[in-house]
């Protein structure tokens, strides 16, 4: 009896899921960039620093991937407008120290927005990054995330499209890389999403998020329904109510969720990401506020139901807006270990039974 309670307990550990992090980046008016770290579990504040010098009140950009292949997600950065030559860092997941620091686009003072994914298959987070206002043509850049060295650079949108480029990686396809989602910035008619093969540029989808809209679009990426596809998520841009979030699927690309992050009187736009945080397996939806949210508004709802989940300020009093990023670190397969483990234990209990 002693054996199997034992064996219960390990299956439970094993098959339980590490909830989340939510990553939070401070918007335009905040100096110096400043980042938090939000417990996945607890919702407890777990880290906070600036990622530039205080003289940079241009807001930061957020994302989390494991671009040096520890297994646990690393914060990356990018600065606002303001910040000279698109400048990305990376802080270790773990410790919080500094991994990275480049110019993503010389000379360039409008901002960058920045994405994480494993586009080559070799277990390091590339960093993709998105020049933002002023920037023509949406232009995307890959750096690799062993090497730092650019592996790819293209124009998402038309050279006359200069209202820059919202980035996000995932693997939409299921070819098993993760893919490049782009969302042209203001002035983009109708909320014009892409979706760029990650190995080899290629477009694989174009669509209109928002009928009509020209305010912009936000976009994340993550299996929200457990199919093994990414499905797409885009939020609104700044002069849409309510902050409009939809999702469409990343096996049909038909629109599979559509609801309002916040109430509709508000209506600076809503940023989006994605990352477990309830801890079922499946990715949940996280939405923070633009300009004119109170506090830097961060909510996050159920993939599965969108039923709200989390609610909280992170900036207390802040009004300029924040950027999301979801951190979920990279452990084994726990399905896959715990039946290996049930194997094992049901071998050790034959072997004591033909003993006696």
């Amino acid at each position: 009896m002693r054996f199997w309670t034992t064996a219960i307990i390990a299956l439970a550990i094993l098959t339980s899921r590490a909830a989340a992090d939510i990553i939070t980046g401070a918007d335009d008016g905040a100096p110096g960039g400043h980042v938090k770290v939000f417990d996945g579990q607890t919702n407890a504040l777990s880290s906070s620093f600036l990622a530039y010098p205080a003289a940079i009140s241009g807001g930061v950009r957020v994302a989390a991937g494991d671009v040096n292949g520890d297994g646990f997600a690393d914060i990356i950065t990018g600065a606002g407008p303001g910040g000279v030559g698109g400048h990305v860092k990376v802080f270790d997941g773990k410790t919080g120290a500094e991994l990275r620091s480049f110019f993503s686009y010389d000379g360039f003072t409008g901002g960058v927005f920045v994405a994480a994914g494993d586009v080559d298959g070799d277990g390091f987070s590339e960093i993709v990054t998105g020049a933002d206002d002023g920037a023509p043509g949406g232009h995307v850049k890959v750096f690799d995330g062993q090497t730092n060295a650019l592996s790819s650079s293209f124009l998402a949108y038309p050279a006359a499209i200069s209202g820059g480029v919202r980035v996000a990686a995932g693997d939409v396809n299921g070819d098993g890389f993760a893919d490049i989602i782009t969302g042209a910035g203001p002035g983009g008619v109708g909320g014009h999403v892409k979706v760029f093969d990650g190995t080899t540029s290629a477009e694989l989808r174009s669509f209109l998020s928002f009928d009509g809209f020209t305010g912009g679009v936000y976009v994340a990426a993550g299996d929200i329904n457990g199919d093994g596809y990414a499905d797409v998520i885009t939020g609104a841009g700044s002069g849409a109510p309510g902050g409009h979030v939809k999702v469409f699927d990343g096996q049909s690309g038909l629109l599979s969720l559509s609801y309002f992050a916040y109430p509709t009187g508000f209506s600076g736009g809503v940023r989006v990401a994605t990352g477990d945080v309830d801890g079922d397996g499946i990715a949940d939806i996280i939405t923070g506020a633009g300009p004119g949210g109170i506090g830097g508004h961060v909510k996050a709802f159920s993939g599965l139901s969108g039923a709200e989940l989390r609610s909280f300020f992170a900036y207390d009093g802040f009004t300029s807006g924040v950027f999301v990023a979801g951190a979920t670190d990279n452990v084994p397969e726990p399905a896959s270990t715990a039946l290996l483990l049930c194997a094992a234990l049901t071998l050790a209990a034959a072997r004591t039974r033909l003993r006696r």
